[in-house]
């Protein structure tokens, strides 16, 4: 019985210790975590001033440099900015001069087809010649010797053949 009274006391020792060192390191973690969102939270403020600052607002409490600094940082931007509108009006110009090149490789095509058939539709021509060449088919018919043609065919009553 005291063996078994001893192991009892003996794993209620190590128990205890056992979840005294991990109460004692989730202690930690929380502090270091705690002290990160510290940090952070101090990141977030120092940049919502900086923005302010850059915006206008709160700039009496700034020094000469760091107004320098501001003017700089806006220049720089500003600069930013105008060579990306520049590079957008360029690819924009770009586009309309292609779609103009187009366009008047367009005009020129048509210009050359009006030429053509003077200045007449394409319907209009394909009909002149189609009555060129049935004028010219009728007056050769009108040339020929009826005579001339042979044919089968037979007027009236069929006859009897002897």
């Amino acid at each position: 019985m005291k063996s078994m009274k001893k192991m009892m006391e003996q794993c209620e020792i190590y128990r205890s210790g056992y979840f005294h060192a991990e109460r004692l390191q989730e202690e930690d973690d929380v502090q270091d975590l705690k002290n990160e969102v510290t940090v952070i939270v101090n990141s977030i403020e120092l940049l919502q001033l900086h923005c302010r600052k850059l915006m206008g607002q709160y700039l009496g409490s700034c020094s000469v440099d760091e107004l320098n600094e501001i003017t700089i940082q806006i220049e720089k931007s500003l600069t930013l900015i105008r060579s990306r509108k520049a590079k957008v009006h360029e690819e924009e110009v770009g586009k309309l001069k292609a779609e103009i090149a187009g366009t008047r490789e367009l005009v020129n095509e048509r210009t050359t087809l009006h030429e053509m058939f003077e200045e007449k539709p394409l319907w209009m021509k394909s009909r002149s010649l189609e009555s060129k060449n049935n004028a010219s088919s009728s007056s050769a018919f009108e040339n020929m010797n009826i005579s001339d043609v042979e044919t089968d065919l037979c007027i009236g009553l069929p006859r009897s053949q002897v």
